[in-house]
C-alpha cells in the first residue's frame, strides 16, 4: 500500500513571509505556522488549513502594509543616536500613559534608595573611626589573655613597667605609650570650665600623630607640668582668633585649683570619628607622684600602645613579646597580643580569648537590611512589569515583525528601569538632605551634608545602575521573549510561569518584611527587660559626682551638713559605680580555698552608707555601722562572693587581699556590676574611706529637684571655682546601652520602611488585578454579588501569599534572633506570641492595602464596565 504524501503550507504564503522578515525572524515564524499547519491538517482538512495558514501570515504581515517591501537580507537598524532618543521617548510615554503604577515603581525605589544610602553613610562611618592617623597601620593596642580558674579572661589594662621593656627590649618595637582618661578643672582667668583629658606617657604624639597648630610633637609632654590643648579649648580660654593674637604657648592653665600647667602645644580637634575624644592632654609623671603603686608589674591600669617600625610583622611581635609578663611577675599566668588600633572600634569582644566580634556585628545586619530594602523595591519594578506584560506584548510583536532583534528590546526594557531608578536617586538626594539631621539625631552621629560627595556619589551612582539593571533584567528577558505570531494573532497568554515567579516575590518581600518585624519586637522586648531588671540596687533618684577639692579634707562635714538639706535621702563616697567596677583582685585568700585555684575578684572600696544610700539588700549579716568602729577590719560581699567562699555560713569567716586581713561581716544581694552581657562575678565592698573617688548622693522620691538644688548649693559653698557635674546612676546605665538603643530605633524605621514599600507593590499588583477583572466585577454585581463578597474575592488571593511568606519567615527570624539573645545573660525567651504579633501585623498590613483597592472596585458602577459588552 502506498504512502499518502503529506500536504505542504502554501507556497506563495512561505514566500511573502521570507520576502518581508529577517531571516533570523523567519525561521521562528514558520516554524510556529508549520506546526500548527500540521495541527489543522490532521483535525480539519487539507484545504481548510492552508486556508488558517493564508490568513495567519496575512495577519502577520499586517504591519508591513504601510512599511513598504524590504530586502530579504535587510537589516533593520538606526543610528545610536536615534535609537537612544526612540528608547527614552518610548519610555516617557510609557511612564506618562501608566501614571498609577509609574508613580508606586518611583516611589518604592525612592525610598529603598534614600534607606541604603542612610545605611551606606551610618556604616561607612562607622568602618572611618580611628583611621584618621597617619601611619595608623603602625599603630597596635596591647591585649592580656588572663588564665584564672580553667578560664581565659581578655583586658586591655597592662601595668606601668611593661611598656618600658617593650620599648627598650624589642627592636621591633619603635614606641611604647600608655595613657588614663581623666576629667579636670580647667581655670584661666576668672574662667573655670569642666573638661574631659587623659593622661599620657611622654612620647604619645610620636605614636598618635595628631597635627599640631602650634608647637612641637616631640616636646610637647617633656616636663611635668606642660599640657596641650586642643584647638576647641583654645577658642574657649582665648577667643576664636586666639591664633591671630600671637602665641599661646608658654601661656599657663590652672588645672583643679592645685596646679599650673604651661601650655606647650595646640593640636587640631579631633574628628568625630575618632574613638579617643580628650581636649587637653598631660604628662603622666604628674599622675604618679606620690603614687608608687602603680610601677608593680601587678598593678594593671593602664593601656598600652606600641608603634611597630616600618615592615615589621605583628604577628611575629605578639609571639616575641606573649610571655613577658610573665617573665617578670612571679605567679602570673598570660599572654600579650596586638590588636591593630584601627580596628578596635569594630573588633572588640573576646570570649575564652578569641576575637568574636564587636560593632561589626551590626555593622554587617544593616549591610544586609539595606541589600534586602532594595531587593524589596526592585520586586516592584519586576512585579507590575511582568503583570502587565500583556499590554505591551503587541508593541512587542510589531518591533519583532518589522525586524528588531531581542537584544535591542532587552536594551529598550533595561533602559527604562534605568530611567526610573536614576529619577528615583534624585529624589532620594533630596530625601537624605532634608532627614540627614534627624538621622544625626537617632544615631548619635556627625554625619554633615559634605558627607554625600566625594566617594558618596560614584557609590550611590552604581547603587543605583545595578538597581536599575536588577529591576528592568527579568522584565526585559520576559518580554523580549514574546513569539511575534501569537502577540499579533491574539492568543496570546502570560505563562504560568511569569505568574508564579510575581507570586514568590511577593512572598519574599512580605517574608522580610515579617523578619523584620520579628527582630525589631525581640530588640524592643530585650532592651525593655534590660533596662527595667532588677540590678540589685535602686538606680532611681542616685546621682554621682567627682570627689574632688575640699570633698575629700572636709568629706565628712559635708555629707552631715547635706543630709539636713530637703531632698536628701542618703550620702556615701566609694571608689566606682556598682555597676561598673573596674578593680580586680587575683589575690583573695580565705579559709578553706583551694591553695591551686584561682579566682578574679572584684574590688569596691567605699565608706559608711554604702548599702542604706544604695538601697541595696542584705541576705545576711549587717552593713558597715559607725557604730563598730573599733572592730577589725571588716568586709561585705556579694552572694556569688559568698558561694566560691564555700557552703554554709560565710559570715565572720576570715578574708584577706591586698595585704588587708578581716571577716566577712555581711553578705549583700547579687547586684549587676558591669554588663547584662556577662555574668554576675564575685565582689568584695572594702570598708577605705581614704581611697574613694566618687560621691553618690540619693534624693528623695518626687523632691529631686529640690534635693538637686540643695546640692549645687552646698557643692558650691564648699567648692568654689568647681563646677558642679553630676551624673544620674539611671541615665548612665541607658548610656551603656545606646549602641542597643540606636539599634533597636533604627530597625523600628527600617521594619516600617520595608512595609510600606512591600505595601507599594501590593497596592500596585491588586490595582492592575482589579483593571483586568472589570468586566468580571461588573457581572458578578449584575448577578447579585455583594460588595463584601467581591472584597473577599480580591483579599483571599494575596493573604494567602502573605501567609506562605509568614510561614516561611518564622524558622528564619526564629534562628537570627537566638544568635543575637545569645549574647546576653540576661535575656528574654522568645514566645510563640512574638511571632503571632508579627505574622497578624503583616496580614492585617495587607488586607487594609488590598481592601483600598478591592473596595473602589467593588463599589464602582457595573453599567459602566459592562457597557462595551
Amino acid at each position: 500500500m502506498s504512502k499518502q504524501k503529506r500536504p505542504s503550507p502554501p507556497r506563495l504564503a512561505d514566500r511573502l513571509l521570507r520576502s518581508f522578515c529577517h531571516p533570523d525572524l523567519l525561521v521562528e515564524i514558520q516554524g510556529d505556522l508549520h506546526e500548527l499547519f500540521g495541527r489543522w491538517v490532521a483535525t480539519e482538512g487539507a484545504r481548510r488549513a492552508r486556508w488558517r495558514y493564508w490568513l495567519n501570515a496575512l495577519t502577520f504581515l499586517r504591519p508591513f502594509a504601510r512599511r513598504g517591501r524590504r530586502r530579504r537580507n535587510q537589516e533593520f537598524s538606526l543610528p545610536l543616536t536615534d535609537m537612544l532618543r526612540n528608547y527614552l521617548l518610548i519610555a516617557f510615554r510609557t511612564l506618562r500613559k501608566h501614571q498609577l503604577y509609574s508613580f508606586l515603581n518611583l516611589l518604592g525605589l525612592t525610598v529603598g534608595l534614600a534607606s541604603s544610602f542612610f545605611i551606606l553613610l551610618w556604616v561607612q562611618d562607622e568602618r572611618s573611626v580611628d583611621r584618621f592617623l597617619p601611619e595608623g597601620d603602625r599603630v597596635y593596642r596591647v591585649w592580656r589573655n588572663v588564665h584564672i580558674g580553667g578560664e581565659t579572661f581578655t583586658w586591655a589594662a597592662t601595668s606601668r613597667p611593661l611598656a618600658d621593656v617593650l620599648k627598650n627590649d624589642y627592636p621591633a618595637i619603635e614606641e611604647a605609650v600608655f595613657s588614663m582618661g581623666a576629667g579636670f578643672v580647667v581655670s584661666h582667668g576668672d574662667q573655670s570650665f569642666r573638661e574631659v583629658g587623659n593622661y599620657a606617657s611622654e612620647a604619645f604624639f610620636q605614636v598618635f600623630q595628631l597635627p599640631f597648630l602650634q608647637g612641637s610633637p616631640q616636646a610637647a609632654l617633656a616636663g611635668e607640668s606642660s599640657v596641650v590643648i586642643t584647638d576647641r579649648l583654645a577658642r574657649k580660654l582665648f577667643g576664636d582668633d586666639w591664633q591671630q593674637r600671637g602665641n599661646v604657648v608658654g601661656q599657663s592653665l590652672n588645672l583643679d585649683h592645685r596646679k599650673d600647667f604651661m601650655i606647650t602645644g595646640v593640636i587640631e580637634d579631633l574628628p568625630a570619628t575618632s574613638s579617643y575624644q580628650s581636649d587637653l592632654v598631660l604628662p603622666i609623671q604628674d599622675f604618679f607622684v606620690g603614687k608608687e603603686q602603680y610601677e608593680q608589674w601587678g598593678n594593671n591600669s593602664f593601656p598600652i600602645y606600641v608603634k611597630l617600625r616600618e615592615g615589621a610583622s605583628p604577628e611575629e611581635v605578639s609571639d616575641q613579646i606573649a610571655q613577658v609578663v610573665n617573665q617578670h611577675e612571679e605567679g602570673a599566668n598570660e599572654e600579650l597580643f596586638l590588636q591593630p588600633y584601627e580596628d578596635l572600634y569594630l573588633h572588640s569582644d573576646y570570649e575564652n580569648g578569641q576575637l568574636v566580634g564587636g560593632r561589626i556585628e551590626y555593622v554587617r545586619i544593616f549591610a544586609v537590611v539595606a541589600i534586602f530594602l532594595l531587593l524589596i523595591a526592585a520586586i516592584n519594578f519586576m512585579n507590575l512589569a511582568t503583570a502587565r506584560s500583556a499590554q505591551r506584548a503587541r508593541e512587542i510583536g510589531v518591533r519583532k515583525a518589522i525586524g528588531a532583534h531581542r537584544s535591542s528590546l532587552i536594551g529598550q526594557f533595561l533602559g527604562e528601569s534605568v530611567l526610573l531608578a536614576f529619577v528615583a536617586l534624585g529624589f532620594a538626594l533630596v530625601l537624605v538632605s532634608v532627614l540627614l539631621p534627624l538621622f544625626n539625631d537617632l544615631t548619635g552621629k556627625q554625619i554633615h551634608a559634605d558627607a554625600l560627595t566625594g566617594w558618596f556619589l560614584p557609590a550611590a551612582l552604581a547603587i543605583t545602575l545595578i538597581v536599575g539593571l536588577l529591576a528592568g533584567s527579568y522584565p526585559a528577558f520576559y518580554l523580549s521573549s514574546f513569539r511575534p505570531l501569537r502577540v499579533l494573532r491574539g492568543t496570546f497568554r502570560q505563562q504560568a510561569g511569569a505568574v508564579a515567579l510575581r507570586k514568590g516575590l511577593v512572598v519574599f518581600q512580605f517574608g522580610i518584611s515579617v523578619l523584620l518585624i520579628v527582630a525589631t519586637a525581640t530588640v524592643y522586648l530585650q532592651l525593655h527587660h534590660i533596662l527595667s531588671k532588677d540590678l540589685g540596687l535602686e538606680r532611681n533618684n542616685l546621682v554621682f559626682l567627682p570627689r574632688e577639692g575640699a570633698l575629700y579634707e572636709k568629706y565628712e562635714t559635708f555629707r552631715q551638713e547635706l543630709l539636713k538639706q530637703p531632698g536628701i535621702a542618703g550620702v556615701t563616697t566609694t571608689s566606682s559605680s556598682p555597676l561598673s567596677i573596674h578593680s580586680s583582685t587575683g589575690s583573695a585568700t580565705w579559709e578553706g580555698k583551694d591553695p591551686e585555684a584561682e579566682y578574679e575578684v572584684s574590688v569596691i572600696r567605699t565608706d559608711y552608707d554604702f548599702v542604706e544610700t544604695m538601697r541595696m539588700r542584705l541576705v545576711a549579716g549587717r552593713a558597715f555601722s559607725r557604730e563598730f568602729t573599733s572592730e577589725e577590719p571588716g568586709f561585705l560581699v556579694n552572694e556569688t562572693m559568698a558561694a566560691l567562699m564555700g557552703d554554709g555560713e560565710v559570715v565572720g569567716k576570715p578574708l584577706s587581699f591586698w595585704g588587708m586581713s578581716g571577716t566577712v561581716i555581711g553578705v549583700v544581694h547579687d547586684f549587676d556590676m558591669n554588663s547584662v552581657y556577662s555574668s554576675i562575678e564575685p565582689v568584695i565592698i572594702a570598708l577605705m574611706p581614704d581611697y574613694t573617688s566618687q560621691v553618690f548622693v540619693r534624693t528623695q522620691p518626687g523632691r529631686t529637684t529640690e534635693g538637686l538644688a540643695s546640692l549645687e548649693r552646698l557643692f558650691t559653698q564648699f567648692n568654689p571655682g568647681y563646677p558642679l557635674h553630676y551624673t544620674f546612676v539611671n541615665d548612665d546605665f541607658e548610656a551603656t546601652y545606646r549602641s542597643e538603643v540606636v539599634m533597636g530605633s533604627l530597625a523600628n524605621v527600617f521594619a516600617i520602611i520595608a512595609i510600606f514599600i512591600s505595601c507599594l507593590g501590593l497596592f500596585g499588583l491588586v490595582a492592575f488585578t482589579a483593571e483586568q477583572r472589570t468586566k468580571e466585577i461588573g457581572i458578578r454585581k449584575v448577578m447579585g454579588a455583594s460588595v463584601l463578597s467581591i472584597v473577599t474575592l480580591f483579599s483571599t488571593e494575596f493573604l494567602k501569599l502573605v501567609l506562605v511568606a509568614f510561614v516561611l519567615a518564622i524558622p528564619v527570624a526564629w534562628y537570627a534572633m537566638h544568635r543575637w539573645l545569645d549574647d546576653f545573660t540576661y535575656r528574654i525567651d522568645l514566645s510563640w506570641w512574638i511571632f503571632g504579633l508579627a505574622g497578624g501585623a503583616a496580614l492585617l498590613i495587607a488586607l487594609l492595602t488590598v481592601s483600598v483597592e478591592s473596595i473602589k472596585s467593588a463599589l464602582a458602577n457595573p453599567v459602566k464596565s459592562l457597557r462595551s459588552e
